[in-house]
This record gives structure tokens, C-alpha cells and sequence, in this order.
């Protein structure tokens, strides 16, 4: 019997799905191919406790500055880190945040991607991260948890990401979208640390809240395949997001790549910190654009 319920747990695991319920992850907590990652800072992570079995990542061993901007580290960085929190390269791992600001919810979908582009096949966002876990009364400790050595090897993608040089020859050629605040995007308000107002020549503007209840769990399927559907409408055809500094878009990378099922999306890590940073990178103020290739 005990053989057969891992059986059936580990067939749960044989493929992921992006975003899992605290259901789910609660029903899964004893499977050992199943590797929680909590994103939150040290002091709340030990202050409001964590899922059993949880290990703490910071955002600083996923990215560094470069400037004024950031970047995803190095394979041999990420590799390392990854194999301290236990990873396999067959492991799942589920990310979740602990919300006491949008940034808190962002860093998980930004790790999310960066486990993506090195490779990792089976990572997922739980749900409502642990406000909801906590709200539904699920098991929760402050013990410190102790995890084994993994041994994920990380090999880097080349088509899930692009640099400045990329995103300028692809203006008027891709559609590229924009996952700040709209008024960001539109230049009635400067986003921050970055010195320019308005966004990248021909970008579409996509707010990555819009596809989020105020509660942060995700929208429905149909929502949200429905209010992105004008701005990217074919699945396989290749598509740019970016957004101030990485984190935001990375939460369209997420829906667009992992939600929907987009194919051929490319994060521009960088980002408005460094494009509206320079004085010769094309940019567009007081004006909505839509893509007309």
C-alpha cells in the first residue's frame, strides 16, 4: 500500500503544472522528488514560519547589479545555489512568497524564470502564496529545515532571453510588451531609477496586476488568455516583454510562457534600467501603441 500511494504521488509529479493549489501542496508534502523554495526575506521567514520542509532563497543569489540595472547570474552561480537547496534535475520545485508587497509576489516569478532558463523542467508558483496557505489553517513551522545536496546541473537557454542590442534590431519587427503600471508606460510618471518617461519604441502596454485578483491568486484561464489574446495572438510567434527592472515581466513571462502556453517568449532582464538609462535607445512617451508588423 505504502509503495502505491508513492507510486501515485510521484505519477502527480511526472509533469508540472505552472501555478499548484496549497491543495495540492499539502498532498504532496511527503514526496520526496517535491522541493519547496520559500522567496521571502530572512527576518520574515523566521518571524511568520514556513511550510514544513521549506528551504529560503534570497532574490540576491539569482541576480546582481550591473550599474543601475540587474542581471540573472551565471550558470555555475545559479548551479551552485540551486544544488544547496536540494535540487535535482528531476526535481519539482514549487516557489512561494510570502506578500507583504508586490515585490515580495514578484521575486517568485522572477526565480521562477531563472530556474527556467537554466534548465530545470518541473517548477511551479504555488497559488495565493503562504497568506493563503496560512489562511486555510495548513501546517506551518519555524524549525529550520534541513535539505541534501542536489545535483542539478545547469545548462542556459538561448531563447528565453535578450539583451539591448537584440530588443533594438527587433523594434517594429516582434511585438514587445510592457508589463509596468500603465502610467509608467504612457510617461505621466517616471518609474524608478529610471531617468526617461515613456517606453520602448512600438511596446504595447500589459499591467503584469492584470492578471492577478486582489488577493494575488491567479485570474482564470479564459480571463486572462482573453486580455492578452489582442496584444500577442498567436501562441508560437515570437514575443518580448520587459518591464522596469526584471521582476515585473517576469510575471508576464510566467503567464504568457508557463500560464498560457505561449512558446517563444524572450525576457529582456534588464530592462528599462538600463534602456531608459541611455540617451540611444528609441523611446515613446503620451502615446498607446499597438504591434502592426
Amino acid at each position: 500500500m505504502h509503495k502505491l500511494v508513492l507510486f501515485l504521488l510521484a505519477l502527480t509529479l511526472s509533469w508540472a503544472t505552472p501555478s499548484v493549489s496549497t491543495q495540492w501542496v499539502e498532498d504532496n508534502l511527503k514526496n520526496p522528488k517535491l522541493v519547496l523554495v520559500d522567496t521571502a526575506s530572512d527576518d520574515v521567514f523566521a518571524l511568520e514560519g514556513h511550510i514544513p520542509n521549506a528551504v529560503l532563497t534570497p532574490l540576491s543569489a539569482w541576480r546582481y547589479s550591473v550599474g543601475k540595472h540587474f542581471l540573472v547570474r551565471d550558470a555555475r552561480s545559479i548551479e551552485a545555489h540551486m544544488r544547496s537547496l536540494g535540487i535535482d534535475n528531476d526535481s519539482h520545485v514549487v516557489l512561494y512568497s510570502h506578500i507583504n508587497s508586490p515585490k515580495d509576489f514578484l521575486v517568485a516569478s522572477y526565480i521562477y524564470w531563472a530556474m527556467k532558463h537554466y534548465g530545470l523542467a518541473k517548477v511551479s508558483i504555488m497559488d495565493g502564496g503562504f497568506n493563503q496557505w496560512n489562511q486555510e489553517k495548513r501546517p506551518t513551522t519555524q524549525e529550520e529545515s534541513i535539505s541534501k545536496k542536489g545535483t542539478f546541473v545547469a545548462k542556459a537557454s538561448k531563447s528565453d532571453m535578450v539583451d539591448l542590442a537584440y530588443v533594438k534590431a527587433h523594434i517594429g519587427k516582434v511585438p514587445m510588451i510592457d508589463a509596468r503600471p500603465a502610467e509608467n508606460y504612457f510617461g505621466a510618471k517616471p518609474s524608478d531609477g529610471v531617468v526617461r518617461l515613456g517606453h520602448i519604441a512600438g511596446a504595447m502596454s500589459y499591467f503584469w496586476g492584470n492578471s492577478i485578483e486582489a488577493d494575488y491568486r491567479l485570474k482564470s484561464l479564459d480571463v486572462v488568455a482573453k486580455q492578452l489574446a489582442q496584444l500577442a495572438p498567436n501562441k508560437k510567434s515570437e514575443v518580448i516583454v520587459y518591464c522596469t527592472g526584471g521582476l515585473e515581466t517576469s510575471y508576464n513571462y510566467f503567464v504568457l510562457a508557463g500560464y498560457l502556453g505561449y512558446t517563444n517568449v524572450k525576457l529582456y532582464d534588464a530592462s528599462m534600467r538600463e534602456w531608459g538609462n541611455r540617451e540611444d535607445t528609441p523611446m515613446r512617451a503620451y502615446v498607446w501603441e499597438m504591434f502592426a508588423k
